[in-house]
This record gives structure tokens, C-alpha cells and sequence, in this order.
């Protein structure tokens, strides 16, 4: 007599059945459930007792009717083309009453005793749950946020890219127009491409790369950007954010107009001081001065001096006033 370990064909399929971490189900036409495996017990909290031989459990999984009805509407339409579906997904209500969303795919077979239909079921609700965190990030970021086709077709514009540019998702998405919306003159568009192919040409990315945009209504606005390449090599993407420094590139020219100004208000009146100090120097080198001359003078330059450094705080306090957007570092400096 002659003994084996193998196991044999059925065992072996129906373990894997059992031990898959989708939900496996097997069904007749007529919705009556054959198989129900483990992963199909935990994900919707209905036991195998509860389901197998019956067809309550579409119900249960999809409690309100309207909804009930519009997914077997879908389904009925996929079956009339082809004999299964895939990549389908539903939302169901678990036993607890939690809601999962289940992505679907199905084939049909036969078994002895008739057509069968074996359904998987993944638990993508945590996928769906990060896309929709991403969304949420990318959407409400306050930095213009495109994502490119390889051709430089738009696939994504956020919400901030409609403030800036004043173009809709609408006009923009499914289109590579808005690059000459956005930069109209020719030339300065042909001076990018070179430069932005120069950089791309040494590395696959670019960083603080500043460009002057023209919006929807005719203002120009300066974009810092960075980019960086995504995707597999099958099918490349570039995500793009352009952060708007217009208001800060204003207040860094307003500064340096007020370093310039500044440096010209304060040149003769310190000279002045300094060209007085050597004379009082001088002289009481010479010994030409008393102890009472020599404080009068010096007192006199204290007073110009800080008429200097009042002069200088009251013209810090105005630019600070008329530019919010200084960079904290020198709006300490000038606050000092």
C-alpha cells in the first residue's frame, strides 16, 4: 500500500480560497451563495452560516434600495457586453454598519451543477481614504500645484492654480494651451524652453526657477518653481509647484531702494560728523579748547547723531508699514 503527502487538487484550491486576504465569494446566477471565505467573514461581519445557500446577503451589504438598485443597474449594463466586470467598485454597509468600499472583479465558470460565478472582493477603503487625504492637500494648498503628461498636457490644476493664473480647471486640464496663455510673448517663452531645457539636460528636475506669468486678466506675476518627475518609466508625469513671490520680490526691491536711499540720507550728515570730531580733535591736540568747549562741541554731534538715528527708525517704520511681505529676517533687522 502506498502512502502520499500531497494534498489533493480541491483541498489545495479550496485553502487558497479560504486563506486569501480578498473576499472570495462563489455564486449561482441567481445570486444564491455557494462559497464564502474567511476574508469575506471579516470584511463585511457576516458569517459563513449566515450566507452560504441563501440570497439575503446583497441585501443586508446594500441596505438602501435606491442604491441597491442603481449598482445592479450598472452591473445589468456591464453584462450585456461582456460576461463579467472588473475593477467595479461598490460601497457596502457591514454588519456593524461601517461602510467599505470593495473593488469587484468577477468570471464566470461552470460547475457541475450549473454556470457559476466566482467574485473577488479588495478592501480598498484605506486606498480611497489617502487618495482623498492627497486630494484634500494638493487641493487646498496654498501653492499653484499642476501635474503634466509627458507632451506637457495638463492632468491636474488645483485650486490655487486658479487663483493665480485666473484660469479654471475647465480651460486648462486635457490641454497644453495654457503655457502660451501664460507666457504670451514669443521670445520670453523661447528663452524658458532653453533655459528650462538646459538645466533639465544636466539633472531631471528644477528648483526656485522664477518666471513672470501673464494672467487671465492681464497681470503679471512672478512663480518660483520646482518640479520633479513621477511615475513609472511607461509613463512619465511632472508635478510642478509654483509658489507666487510677487509680492515678496516687490518688498525685497523695496528694501533695497531703502538700503540705497538710506545709505544716500545718512553719507553727508555722518560726514559732517566725522569731518567735525577731526576739528575738535585738532584742536584739542592744539590745546585750543577748554574742558567747556571741548563738551559743548561734542554734545552738539551727540544731538546731530541721534537726530540721525531717528531719522532712520522713522523711515524703517514706513517701509516696514507699506511692505508686508519683507522676509522675516530683515523685518527683525529693520524692527531693531
Amino acid at each position: 500500500m502506498t502512502t502520499t503527502n500531497r494534498e489533493e487538487p480541491g483541498c489545495i484550491e479550496a485553502g487558497i480560497l479560504e486563506n486569501a486576504l480578498v473576499m472570495i465569494t462563489v455564486m449561482e446566477k441567481s445570486g444564491k451563495i455557494l462559497v464564502w471565505n474567511q476574508a469575506a467573514e471579516n470584511i463585511t461581519g457576516y458569517s459563513k452560516e449566515e450566507v452560504i445557500g441563501k440570497t439575503t446577503i446583497w441585501k443586508k451589504l446594500y441596505p438602501k434600495k435606491e442604491y441597491r438598485d442603481t449598482v445592479t443597474q450598472q452591473i445589468a449594463t456591464i453584462l450585456t457586453g461582456k460576461k463579467y466586470f472588473e475593477n467595479f467598485e461598490t460601497i457596502i454597509t457591514t454588519r456593524s454598519g461601517a461602510s467599505r468600499i470593495i473593488l469587484w472583479n468577477t468570471k464566470e465558470s461552470t460547475h457541475k451543477s450549473g454556470p457559476i460565478i466566482v467574485t473577488a472582493g479588495q478592501d480598498i477603503t484605506r486606498l480611497r481614504e489617502l487618495d482623498a487625504f492627497r486630494d484634500s492637500v494638493i487641493e487646498n494648498a496654498n501653492v499653484l500645484i499642476t501635474v503634466m503628461e509627458s507632451g506637457g498636457t495638463i492632468a491636474v490644476w488645483n485650486k490655487a492654480a486658479e487663483e493665480i493664473t485666473g484660469y479654471s480647471r475647465a480651460e486648462v486640464i486635457g490641454s497644453r494651451d495654457i503655457w502660451k496663455n501664460l507666457y504670451p510673448d514669443p521670445e520670453y517663452r523661447r528663452t524658458l524652453t532653453r533655459q528650462i531645457t538646459g538645466i533639465i539636460s544636466t539633472k531631471s528636475y528644477f528648483a526656485n526657477f522664477e518666471t513672470r506669468i501673464r494672467t487671465k486678466t492681464g497681470e503679471s506675476r512672478v512663480i518660483s518653481w520646482n518640479t520633479r518627475q513621477i511615475g513609472e518609466d511607461s509613463q512619465q508625469f511632472a508635478i510642478a509647484i509654483g509658489r507666487d513671490i510677487t509680492e515678496q520680490k516687490k518688498a525685497e526691491e523695496a528694501l533695497l531702494a531703502y538700503m540705497t536711499e538710506m545709505a544716500m540720507r545718512i553719507k553727508q550728515p555722518v560726514g559732517i560728523i566725522r569731518d567735525n570730531l577731526l576739528d575738535i580733535t585738532h584742536l584739542i591736540h592744539d590745546r585750543k579748547l577748554s574742558l567747556d568747549e571741548i563738551a559743548m562741541l561734542l554734545d552738539a554731534q551727540v544731538r546731530n547723531a541721534a537726530q540721525i538715528a531717528t531719522n532712520v527708525q522713522e523711515f524703517q517704520k514706513a517701509i516696514l508699514e507699506k511692505n508686508s511681505e519683507i522676509p522675516e529676517a530683515y523685518r527683525k533687522f529693520l524692527e531693531g
